[in-house]
């Protein structure tokens, strides 16, 4: 057998897609996957270097298996960056509202403005994740990386020294930005760097850090606002980023296109980006006003509904995109697939249920339970020790096993009886059982932050990984904000109808209105002060309203089992095929002929 080098002209610019279409017809039909092995001999590296046909694709894995490198040093110390910045960003999403009370009475915030220190956030992060992921594609993972970093950098600095409530908003806006940037770009990061099969236990690994940030955020928050001062909050970033940025920079090692600026500005899909903006922003926006005042409110009603035209206009925008041979910033195609809308689904659900627990747990504990809100913090460890690893574990068998979907199906299962358990929690119950639910939750859980992810890639085409990670991203950030708020609506409705209730035992009529429209959690020293009688009866009502929230969200995580058997079970390999969409088309492969 025969070996041919093939090198394209050089005159061929190193982008394709929008901007240089002429460069498809460069190559031949088939896909390039360019595996180099280190430490492998040349013989080794021409059998490992696979030019993919329909036919031959299966010949090359037994030798892919046998030469496979190990990560190296420089591997193993840009992924420890990227786990600091992720870190950061899990942190600084729960970190936050804990110390908020010290910061509203620094400032002196109005309640109109209060909610939105956490939500600014949030909204930037969630809107901003799309964006992302297809700039790296442009322009290439290490440069967009580093910038997402700074930009989250810059936001931490301006709300660490921020002087007013307007400026600490600007801040987290920024903060939220730079923070939707690094949660999708680290996966992605890990997405090329290392091959779908060994990257299950790093992307388990990130997930172990983000339970981990999860579970120290409300504790570490606490300690800065009573005893460091809340600046501390956001000024305790700046030294761990900045070690971060430096690492990436020294370490971070991935295919970079070197796309011209104004081609890639180009070939951007603008026109899909500020429409998929537009309509997360009028969206998240819609349920945050909804949420701390009424969804009957004309502007949020219209706020909403804009929210939902804007993302079919989002749809139009990119079928009319792909169709005119430009590269949209969500490709459709990737959701035409059963087993990826599957995947995209699960994600979703799980959103909603992890979100649920993380927002509606802490009232049980603070109310029902009269917990301080430390002491609540220490027993939300039950969830997140478990969670931390069996996230961890699940990456690492998946790794030596190749099996992804029996480790989903057995977290969402889990999960799912969890929270069905949670439907039976009363005054009554005892701390073990209480306890004893949540670490069933949170090994329920554990599985679900990699496992969807490895689905999805696994189906989509090496181009489009940045952009199936940025869809994950996305419909996992939506999905946790409405979730919450539809929660939200459910208690708000279950408590107005208790609330003649709550009036005929004595609750004073103002304190009925608020425990009723959904400001329970802040209720918590007031309802501490009501007579014993009142106070059962405030705990009673509250309890049974909770149990029809974890009966809506038990339903949500059986659905997410239901559609996971949509998931099409696939090969995992263990090379890794760094591909974006606007790669360089000048590369050696070797054919065999």
């Amino acid at each position: 057998m025969a070996a041919t080098i093939i090198e394209t002209d050089s005159r061929v610019p190193p982008y394709v897609g929008s901007v240089a279409n002429w460069s498809k017809r460069s190559l031949p039909s088939t896909s390039c996957r360019n595996v180099k092995l280190s430490g492998a001999s040349n013989h080794q590296e021409k059998q490992a270097t696979i030019l993919s046909r329909s036919s031959g694709v299966d010949a090359t894995e037994e030798v892919l298996e046998q030469h496979l490198p190990k990560p190296t040093l420089f591997n193993l110390l840009a992924f420890a960056a990227l786990c600091l910045s992720i870190f950061l960003v899990a942190l600084d999403t729960v970190l936050i509202p804990t110390a908020l009370p010290t910061i509203a009475t620094s400032f002196h915030i109005p309640d109109a403005l209060y909610a939105w220190v956490g939500s600014a956030y949030l909204l930037a992060n969630a809107a901003s994740v799309p964006f992302w992921g297809k700039i790296s594609d442009i322009f290439g993972r290490k440069p967009i990386i580093l910038i997402a970093d700074a930009v989250f950098l810059v936001g931490s600095i301006l709300c660490g020294i921020s002087g007013n409530a307007a400026t600490l908003v600007t801040g987290r806006v920024i903060q939220g930005l730079g923070g939707g940037g690094v949660v999708v770009l680290v996966h992605i990061c890990v997405s090329d760097t290392f091959g779908i099969r060994d990257r299950s236990f790093y992307i388990g690994t990130v997930g172990f850090i983000w339970a981990c940030a999860s579970a120290l955020g409300p504790v570490i928050g606490g300690i800065f606002a009573q005893f460091a001062g809340w600046r501390w909050c956001f000024f305790v970033n700046i030294p761990i980023i900045c070690t971060s940025l430096f690492t990436l920079y020294m370490c971070l090692d991935l295919h970079n296109p070197r796309t011209p600026l104004l081609a890639g500005l180009w070939s951007l899909d603008w026109l899909g980006a500020s429409t998929v903006l537009t309509a997360a922003i009028l969206l998240l926006v819609g349920l945050q006003l909804g949420c701390t005042s009424s969804f009957t409110r004309p502007g949020v009603v219209v706020l909403i509904l804009l929210g939902g035209l804007m993302t079919l206009v989002f749809s139009i925008t990119q079928w009319w995109t792909e169709k005119n041979g430009r590269s949209p910033i969500l490709p459709l195609r990737i959701f035409k697939d059963i087993s990826n809308m599957s995947a995209l689904s699960v994600c979703a659900c799980d959103a909603l249920a992890f979100n649920s627990v993380a927002y509606f747990l802490p009232i049980h504990f603070q109310i029902v339970l009269n917990l301080s809100p430390s002491a609540t913090g220490i027993h939300m460890l039950a969830i997140a020790i478990p969670l931390a690893t069996v996230s961890l574990a699940s990456g690492y068998v998946i790794e030596k096993t190749g099996r992804f979907l029996e480790i989903l199906q057995a977290g969402l299962l889990t999960m799912t009886i969890g929270i069905g358990l949670l439907v039976s929690l009363d005054v009554t119950h005892s701390m073990g059982k209480i306890i004893a639910i949540l670490v069933v939750i949170g090994f329920g859980f554990g599985p679900n932050f990699g496992a969807p992810l490895i689905a999805l890639q696994t189906r989509v085409r090496d181009s489009d990984i940045a952009t199936g990670t940025s869809a994950f991203g996305f419909v996992r950030m939506i999905s946790g904000a409405i979730g919450v708020v539809v929660g939200q609506v459910v208690f708000q409705m279950m408590m107005s109808k208790r609330f003649n209730g709550l009036i005929s035992a004595g609750i004073p009529e103002d304190l009925a209105h608020r425990l009723a429209s959904g400001e329970a959690l802040s209720l918590a020293p007031i309802v501490a002060r009501l007579p014993d009688q009142q106070k059962l009866v405030v705990k009673n009502e509250l309890s049974s309203a909770l149990s029809s929230t974890w009966i809506f969200y038990a339903v949500v995580s059986a659905l997410g089992l239901f559609v996971s058997f949509g998931i099409k079970r696939t090969k995992l390999r263990r090379e890794s095929e760094c591909a974006t969409e606007l790669e360089s088309v000048r590369s050696e492969v070797v054919c065999g002929k």
